[in-house]
């Protein structure tokens, strides 16, 4: 691809303005065959437990893809002003960047994606151009970028379906300052084990419930591909009568427990400022196993290879975190669906010239006064529908549905003032809690009828409490909001001589909103063992009603009509009261 772009440009201030921009890129993709694999082990597929595992294994010896693309871009500027001719200002610039891609693709659950780029100045080639070719020189290189995604992904673990990455990345920038040369490096990898836990397969392994069998085997009658395939993935069946009584009772347990998926990442970043650019780091810390470029020894990151020989001072920093999340939900009844979910996370910030800092959070039930009396659990959810079929409320109902839900977390936060390593219990620096009950109780609800109403309704409850040495700061708030809703559709025929009747459709959606709030702030500088003892700061109390009205008639005019009434109350500000109305009108003129 090759594009040349030139600009010619005046304004009153500007004389005149000339750019030209050239840019010519080439790339080059092969696709390897798909069927270039060995199956050393194929002998082994009619074994018992580990025939479809090595049996059924596939070893590619040639890459997926490769992929190379190299790009010129060279850009001139000269712009001259009209106050004076001679305030001439000339910009140039002449670059390449070049990009290397590998996908190999090892065995069928496990890949690897290396990516590579590299961007270089050609600014001392502007006049003799043909010289890059013939020494082949890529001229200053100032970035360097590699990229590595690993993915392991068995599929013999169906009942586990685990996904491991690993994706190291390295970077590399060149700095100039005046005649000075340094280079700034860094190293950041994400380790990352994914589960889906299924109780109900693991325990089908052994045990294939009654009805289940007999289903299976009756649609096997009807496609015989269907029953082979059945046979294929059952290992074992047991046939003991108290032990299929006793796997019976658990897998009824398990069924109503759907899949249990947990997620755990470790991440690291080392980065390296101002050390010597003519440094070559080493492959260990580019693949995220080593914590410095060059070889060290004990905890001395910073040695005399990575000095540059210059007036700048370098600095160092390190990183670490780890994140788990699990996560399920229980189907107590068809119709009473609960939902679990349990988070943790830590951070430790290891810089060369601060303190270190450590962050970490979990999920947490905040109680007493400062909120840590509480206990570590769980967030949940639960959403319960179908109650529209008790009693006689199915006369009036489509549907009738309940909401509930909590969230809780505590965090923390520490630092080592001595940067010693080691972050003792007096140096936390502040605590905080936190829960929102989303909705603490929620329904929404649905009439029968033509033109059904809706009704929502949600209240919501939160509260914050943050910590630092004696002072303790609370913020309580709750919502009430509400809407009621319903679409009137309908329309206008007007009956013409000797033509078919001409049908203009009006629709109307008729909704009235209430909402309400409370803020609160207290806080307190010693420790308090009841509410009653803070400080009230603010007090802050708002409800808000807001009908309206939405029309469309055809698809040319449509258009709506609302009133707002509301009234807010501040402790500091006193009362307010608000009113508004308003309406519009949108037609659409189409020629």
């Amino acid at each position: 691809n090759f594009s040349a772009i030139q600009t010619n440009k005046s304004t009153n201030q500007i004389l005149k303005e000339i750019k030209k921009n050239y840019e010519a890129s080439g790339s080059y993709n092969y696709n390897f065959g798909k069927e270039n694999y060995l199956s050393p082990f194929a002998f082994t597929k009619d074994w018992v437990l580990v025939g479809s595992i090595l049996g059924e294994a596939r070893y590619y010896y040639t890459p997926d893809k490769i992929s190379a693309t190299i790009q010129f871009n060279e850009s001139d500027s000269r712009k001259i002003q009209r106050i004076s001719v001679n305030d001439t200002t000339k910009s140039y610039s002449f670059n390449i960047g070049r990009k290397f891609t590998l996908n190999h693709k090892f065995t069928k659950s496990f890949s690897s994606n290396y990516t590579k780029q590299i961007d270089s100045n050609l600014d001392d080639f502007r006049y003799q151009k043909w010289d890059i070719i013939e020494q082949m020189n890529p001229g200053l290189v100032k970035v360097i970028s590699e990229k590595l995604t690993n993915t392991f992904s068995p599929d013999f673990l169906k009942w586990l379906k685990p996904t491991i990455t690993y994706n190291p990345t390295y970077n590399w920038n060149l700095n100039i300052i005046d005649t000075v040369t340094t280079a700034n490096v860094k190293s950041s990898n994400s380790f990352k084990t994914k589960i889906g836990l299924s109780l109900q397969d693991l325990v089908e392994l052994v045990y294939t419930p009654e009805k289940k069998g007999k289903s299976s085997k009756s649609r096997g009658r009807g496609r015989g591909r269907s029953s082979s395939s059945n046979k294929s993935k059952k290992n074992f069946n047991v046939k003991n009568p108290a032990l299929r009584f006793m796997l019976g009772g658990v897998h009824t347990l398990v069924s109503k427990l759907n899949k249990i998926s947990a997620t755990y990442t470790y991440t690291t970043s080392h980065d390296y400022n101002n050390i010597s650019s003519d440094l070559s780091t080493l492959y260990l810390y580019r693949l995220g196993f080593q914590e410095s470029p060059v070889n060290t020894s004990g905890e001395v990151l910073f040695n005399d290879e990575l000095i540059a020989n210059n007036n700048l001072v370098g600095s160092s920093s390190s990183s670490y975190g780890n994140d788990l999340n699990v996560s399920s939900s229980v189907n107590l009844t068809r119709s009473i669906v609960t939902s679990l979910d349990f988070k943790y996370s830590n951070s430790l910030s290891i810089p060369s010239t601060a303190s270190r800092t450590k962050n970490e959070s979990f999920s947490f039930y905040p109680l007493g006064t400062r909120g840590d009396e509480g206990i570590p659990i769980t967030n949940w959810s639960v959403n319960w529908s179908g109650i529209e079929k008790w009693w006689f409320m199915d006369k009036l109902f489509k549907s009738v549905t309940l909401s509930h839900g909590f969230n809780g977390e505590r965090s923390m936060s520490s630092k080592d003032e001595n940067n010693d390593g080691y972050i003792a219990d007096d140096e936390l620096q502040n605590e905080q809690y936190s829960f929102n009950y989303s909705p603490i109780i929620g329904i929404t609800t649905k009439t029968k009828g033509r033109s059904p109403v809706t009704f929502k309704v949600n209240y919501n409850l939160n509260q914050t409490i943050k910590k630092i040495d004696e002072s303790t700061e609370r913020n309580h708030g709750s919502q009430v909001s509400s809407s009621i809703s319903f679409r009137k559709s309908g329309g206008l025929t007007i009956p013409t001589f000797f033509f078919r009747d001409f049908y203009i459709p009006n629709d109307m959606d008729f909704s009235l909103n209430f909402n309400w709030n409370t803020d609160r702030k207290l806080m307190t500088s010693t420790v308090v063992d009841n509410l009653a003892d803070f400080n009230e700061q603010s007090n802050n109390t708002s409800w808000s009603l807001k009908p309206n009205i939405s029309y469309s008639f055809t698809r040319w005019v449509n258009g709506n009509f609302y009133f707002v009434y509301g009234i807010s109350e501040n402790k500091t500000t006193g009362k307010n009261e608000e009113r508004d109305f308003g309406f519009n009108v949108n037609i659409k003129i189409q020629g």
